[in-house]
């Protein structure tokens, strides 16, 4: 209720701001920004206190990067989004990351691209051609696996060694050999609210138990069955999730199989 009353009152307040500033100066920087920021919070379910810049969940300063391929296709991650995830991951010096979902394996490499010397990305995608799944989703995210090549981005570059490309259906999947051994679980599979249920209470259980835990990481967030299943798990459980501005990326930190607020120990 607090965390409710709290965004009614920063939507309100921006609302009174943005009046304001409309009628002394219509077309000032001011007034521009102000305006963007109300239609985010229109258009962004998860506008408020946990919505955060990029920066504000990163440790270094002096943190570097690699990115490639850079370029978005469609159902990709975005850009940003690439180099949201590529951040969290290095700056942690994380070393074991498990992906839902591998599309074209373009987050993938990325990903591999910033773990540590000793890592290994392990990746899950619907076999080709499949057509039936054991949970209910959209048509749509069954299509993906016959869209493009899995995994076709990381295939013969210098990254595919340290890939484990996996086959299956998420619902039935055997996750159990990865248990309490991951530093972040990306989830990007089907976008229905019971598959994303089923992947993060496996995502969790995925997570290692060590004094600093690791980080789920959701892709379209604000979407899909992925909205639905994360605003009533925040709400019903008032997890400390954080929402990365200008993605549609969901942050969450997990130690010893539970949530914790990341930012508390930064």
């Amino acid at each position: 209720m607090d965390k409710a009353f709290f965004q009614i009152r920063q939507l309100a307040s921006s609302y009174i701001h943005l009046m304001g500033l409309t009628i002394q100066s219509p077309f000032s920087r001011k007034a521009r920004y102000k305006l963007g920021e109300v239609h985010q919070s229109l258009q962004y379910p998860f506008h408020g206190g946990s919505y955060k810049h990029l920066h504000e969940l990163l440790k270094q300063d002096d943190l570097a990067v690699q990115l490639a391929p850079l370029r978005s296709n469609e159902h990709n991650t975005s850009e940003f989004e690439l180099l949201a995830i590529c951040s969290l991951i290095k700056d942690r010096n994380y070393s074991k990351i498990f992906e839902i979902g591998t599309y074209d394996g373009r987050t993938t490499r990325a990903m591999a691209m910033n773990i540590n010397k000793d890592g290994h990305v392990f990746t899950l995608n619907l076999p080709s051609g499949s057509n039936t799944v054991s949970l209910p989703t959209d048509r749509i995210d069954v299509g993906l696996s016959s869209k493009v090549i899995s995994g076709e981005k990381f295939v013969g570059t210098s990254q595919e060694p340290l890939i484990s490309q996996l086959w299956g259906d998420s619902a039935n999947f055997d996750f159990s050999p990865y248990y309490n051994i991951m530093d972040l679980v990306f989830i990007d599979g089907a976008h229905s609210e019971d598959y994303v249920a089923n992947d993060t209470e496996k995502a969790i259980r995925m997570i290692r138990s060590n004094e600093n835990g690791g980080l789920i990481v959701w892709h379209d967030a604000h979407l899909f069955g992925v909205k639905i299943f994360l605003t009533k798990w925040i709400r019903e459980n008032h997890y400390p999730v954080y929402f990365i501005r200008d993605t549609s990326l969901a942050v969450l930190g997990i130690k010893d199989g539970k949530p914790f607020d990341m930012l508390a120990s930064q």
